[in-house]
């Protein structure tokens, strides 16, 4: 090892001020989350500050190992956007830079911004630009996502627990979203309520076909449950269609909360059905039951940990393919049938 990565390498254990890049999609962050406990455990004395996007930013709110999350626009484009983010940077004066990210240009943010410690996994070409490059687990042996973050740390021998995930809703945010869903007509403390999560930001090859959500929501209102779909300003359409019919059972929240609001919402919720998206893996963190059904993906990399979570998936020749749309006939979601789903949601 040369004199300059014998130096950087110490520089985590003497670090007092770590900025943490987040991943930049929700359900990403919240495996993420097991890495920042072990950060704060291994570096009781530095100042724990995470840059993310800003539903990511809303995700990683009031985490304990966490002091302060510094929100990057979305809107940064071009060299002045990236001139700016550095300035921003470098004023805090930050030790180490960790890079959750995989991207070339979150490397050379940090570069930018005069991080002396930049760890990361050597990828997207960016080794030059990184202090302590951390070699890519093999794609054909990946491990789960929170085993990959914490493999970050492994230089420094800190230990973390990759089943910590942990995201935090406080008690006057839980108690809104009970006097909104009682606004709605539903009591929670006396009511079974199922929460139901259709759709999937990645794509539509991840989502189980609508029809066969909207039957599942039909047999749960049957059997005496509430339904509440939850989901972004996008899938509106698509909650309104599993809703219909079935109202004042069934709620159509999708699109009409933000990160934090469904975040609360769900802790009300017995059980949370949903595709492999960034609701499961919240939902998971907050300790709900969780049915989830997989397709393009690969659980064993992106499966949903809590304590009572069951994945749902078929073994097709084609999955996992991990593409955003299916180019064939979704063979690995149409063959989860809804009794399969029901099964589990009822239980």
């Amino acid at each position: 090892m040369t004199d300059r990565g014998a130096r950087a390498r110490r520089a985590l254990g003497d670090a007092t001020s770590i900025v943490v890049k987040a991943p930049n999609w929700i359900g990403d962050a919240v495996m993420a989350t097991p890495t920042l406990a072990a950060l704060r455990a291994g570096c009781p004395q530095a100042r724990i500050t995470v840059l993310a996007k800003p539903h990511v930013a809303e995700t990683l709110a009031h985490h304990p190992a966490v002091d302060a999350v510094v929100v990057e626009a979305l809107g940064r484009t071009g060299w002045m956007g990236r001139l700016r983010l550095a300035r921003l940077l470098r004023e805090q004066r930050f030790d180490v830079a960790l890079l959750l990210t995989n991207s070339f240009g979150s490397a050379l943010d940090m570069a930018l911004a005069r991080v002396p410690c930049r760890i990361g996994y050597r990828t997207d070409g960016r080794a030059l630009w990184l202090t302590v490059p951390i070699p890519r687990p093999p794609q054909r042996r990946a491990p789960h996502m929170t085993v990959y973050y914490l493999n970050l740390l492994a230089p420094w021998h800190i230990p973390g627990d990759p089943k910590a995930v942990q995201v935090v809703v406080t008690t006057e945010e839980r108690e809104a979203a009970r006097k909104r869903l009682l606004a709605w007509g539903v009591d929670p403390a006396v009511e079974r309520l199922i929460g139901v999560n259709p759709g999937a930001a990645y794509g539509s090859a991840k989502q189980w076909p609508a029809p066969r959500v909207t039957e599942l929501a039909r047999r749960l209102v049957r059997d005496g449950a509430r339904v509440l779909v939850i989901g972004s300003r996008s899938e509106r359409a698509l909650g309104r269609a599993i809703a219909e019919g079935l109202q004042p059972a069934a709620i159509n929240a999708a699109g009409e909360t933000t990160v934090r609001e469904a975040m609360a919402l769900m802790t009300w919720c017995r059980r949370m059905v949903t595709n492999d998206s960034g609701p499961m893996h919240l939902a998971a963190a907050l300790g709900v039951p969780v049915t989830a059904v997989f397709g393009p993906t690969d659980a064993r990399v992106t499966g949903p940990v809590g304590r009572s979570a069951t994945v749902i998936q078929r073994d097709v020749e084609c999955a996992p393919c991990r593409y955003r749309e299916c180019p064939i006939d979704h063979a690995c979601m149409s063959a989860v049938s809804v009794d399969e789903v029901y099964g589990s949601a009822h239980s």
